[in-house]
């Protein structure tokens, strides 16, 4: 839509305002003023296409694609400078030609975007899709059609190769995290301490032993007691703080992993973090299934977990919801999934094929080369 069209709209606007002003009663108390904010007030990614290429040992490259809807990267807006852009980059492969999004401005403005190729404006429609592959400009214009302020929208990327991954194997088992030869356990028996209720948890295969505290009133039977799987990583929303993240099977459920979070503040260390059980009805039918071998790892700023059904889940939400992915595909040449992952200090992923001890890594082609 040419910028004329757009002017003529909010003249229209701006008589019918007039009108209705002047029909109004001196005892009417409503106020029909003509807003002049000019301002977009929020912007975020509502469904992008990602495409994964993986690489087999073989040399065989199989491209997938995802429609990703939550987890998406939070959008800040300097309204000094008048851009819109967000800090931590899109996954790598996402589609930035094809990009649905949610966009607001002040008291209602109108939005529209301008041309990537002309001074040509059009309406800004939640359920079309934008074309955010370079800068782009979008106005907010003021409800009174006083006039507009333009934003620049950069959408950042990670870049391109960092989705072509390949497995490796490792023959060498000084080399792989520890992990991957560690079990998790839990005594589930309710010691009453000054502190609440608490239960057992070893991280290495039954060596050592920590008491954790449940939240007040939390049930102890949802507590896992077979398959189970640990992982702690950076809290996003709160600096110097690591979320935990406790899952397994139980008897309460016959299909579904139960879910616990724990959230530990490193600045204040008197407070005594709590288990909390994560219930089933916020999966919203996106549940972990039961598994008997079950990892949990923290790679590429991602929660995944991997079992024996030969499928890798992917929560965005701290594990209330579990979605099958295809960030990274297993070894075609893994002769089961009985497998345990875990990823090193450098965050680099690692399996072990619990049944003939083989070791593999998931490695970039790009920092291979």
């Amino acid at each position: 839509m040419k910028t004329k069209y757009i002017y003529t709209l909010f003249i229209m606007l701006s008589v019918a305002l007039c009108l209705t002003s002047c029909l109004k009663g001196n005892d009417d108390e409503i106020d029909y003023s003509q807003y002049d904010d000019m301002a977009i007030t929020s912007f975020a990614i509502t469904a992008i296409n990602k495409y994964t290429t993986t690489t087999t040992s073989s040399g065989k490259d199989t491209t997938t694609m995802a429609t990703l809807t939550t987890g998406l990267p939070v959008f800040t807006i300097d309204h000094y400078k008048q851009q819109i852009y967000n800090r931590i980059p899109l996954s790598a492969g996402c589609d930035l030609k094809k990009v649905l999004a949610s966009i607001t401005s002040k008291n209602s403005g109108t939005i529209v975007l301008k041309s990537l190729i002309s001074d040509s404006l059009f309406y800004y429609s939640s359920t079309d899709s934008i074309d955010f592959s370079q800068p782009r400009e979008i106005r907010a214009y003021a409800l009174n059609g006083s006039g507009f302020r333009a934003y620049t929208v950069t959408l950042n990327v990670e870049p391109e190769n960092a989705t072509t991954k390949q497995w490796e194997r490792v023959a060498d088992e000084e080399n792989v995290p520890e992990a991957l030869y560690q079990d998790f356990g839990i005594q589930r028996k309710i010691f009453d301490g000054d502190e609440g209720d608490t239960f057992r948890l070893s991280k290495d295969g039954f060596n050592t032993w920590t008491v954790e505290l449940l939240g007040q009133g939390e049930d102890a039977s949802l507590l896992p007691t077979d398959g189970i799987a640990w992982v702690s990583f950076p809290y996003s929303a709160s600096i110097n703080t690591d979320y935990e993240l406790l899952v397994g099977s139980c008897e309460n459920d016959e299909k579904a992993c139960t879910v616990w979070r724990k959230i530990v503040e490193k600045d204040i260390p008197e407070t005594a973090p709590r288990w909390v059980n994560i219930p089933m009805t916020f999966s919203q039918d996106y549940y972990l299934p039961k598994m008997g071998t079950l990892s949990l790892v923290y790679y590429n700023s991602n929660v995944y977990a991997i079992g024996d059904d030969g499928n890798i889940y992917k929560s965005r939400d701290g594990g209330l919801t579990w979605k099958i992915t295809t960030d990274f595909t297993l070894p075609e040449e893994l002769g089961s999934h009985h497998i345990k992952a875990a990823t090193d200090e450098k965050g680099e992923l690692y399996l072990r094929d619990l049944d003939n001890g083989q070791l593999w890594h998931l490695i970039n082609l790009s920092e291979a080369q």
